[in-house]
């Protein structure tokens, strides 16, 4: 009787492993499910927020009509206050020291009386340290209205403030504003809109306004009109990065200015204060100092051919 046939490894360990391949699969489907649940949560959540964003904007802070503003004024903490008055229908910083000011961060604060609000109640005075009311972040003052803001939400990118013993929360980002320092709302442009440059005497070379077009002395045949129409551009239009208090540091170089304003003819000196790290560019009748990068103080006192 032949002796049974030994049994085949191959197929032993085939049939062994053949029962695993059901739980590999399970597998996949668990890890597509957790997917699709992760894909199902995401698409929820911008629904959510779509809808919060759909959401009408609440009442308005205040009913402060804007173009009535003449005077805004900013207190905090213990620093001395910012004021800022509308003469001539032009903005500008008066305190803690003249100078124009910067329309933008204006508007800035413009911005706050019109807030939308989410939460309105009566302010009591004994609650008011819930809110951070009784030590205020900042006030600011519309002429004779004044906003007091507090502590932010715990839970909400919002900001508590009283208006007329009402407590409102409005959106957190009206905060920054009302926390800038004095400097933040000094124009950052070296000259006024309305002043029309007609010279610029700088260290290597003049430029002169005639008949409508620059030209320079001494003269190079090698830059064409249209480049020194732009590089007097650059100049008319310049903004600093930041504008100062003057320092009271002695100029190391001067640049002439004549120009126009209001039909009159005016001359500036400006005072070359550094050159790097900061191009520092003192304007005497303002007081104040405005700096520039190293590398704008490059383009402003040098022509290239592009």
């Amino acid at each position: 009787m032949a002796a049974p046939d030994a049994p085949n490894n191959e197929q032993t360990v085939s049939a062994a492993a053949t029962p695993s391949a059901p739980s590999g699969l399970k597998r996949r489907w668990w890890l597509n499910i957790g997917l699709l649940a992760v894909i199902a949560l995401l698409a929820a959540l911008v629904i959510q927020q779509t809808d919060q964003d759909k959401k009408p904007a609440g009442p308005a802070l205040s009913a402060i009509v804007a173009a009535n503003i003449s005077q805004i004024r900013i207190e905090k903490n213990e620093q001395a206050p910012i004021v800022l008055e509308k003469i001539a229908n032009e903005w500008r910083l008066t305190a803690p020291l003249p100078a124009r000011a910067n329309p933008f961060n204006v508007d800035s604060l413009l911005k706050i009386i019109s807030a939308s609000t989410e939460t309105r109640f009566a302010a009591v005075a004994a609650d008011l340290a819930n809110y951070g009311l009784d030590k205020p972040a900042a006030r600011v003052r519309y002429n004779n209205d004044e906003i007091i803001f507090g502590a932010l939400h715990p839970l909400k990118s919002q900001v508590y403030v009283m208006y007329k013993n009402e407590i409102a929360l409005i959106p957190a980002f009206y905060l920054a504003s009302p926390n800038y320092p004095y400097t933040n709302f000094i124009s950052s442009r070296l000259f006024e809109e309305d002043r029309k440059l007609t010279m610029l005497k700088l260290p290597n070379f003049t430029l002169a306004l005639s008949n409508g077009a620059w030209s320079r002395q001494p003269l190079d045949q090698k830059l064409s009109t249209d480049r020194l129409n732009d590089f007097a551009a650059e100049w008319q239009n310049a903004r600093a990065l930041s504008v100062e208090k003057y320092s009271g540091k002695a100029a190391i170089g001067e640049i002439e200015i004549s120009s126009t304003r209001d039909a009159k003819n005016e001359k500036l000196s400006l005072g070359i204060l550094a050159y790097k790290p900061d191009f520092i560019l003192h304007r005497s009748d303002e007081n104040l100092e405005y700096h520039f990068t190293e590398e704008t103080g490059k383009r402003l006192l040098n022509i290239s051919l592009q």
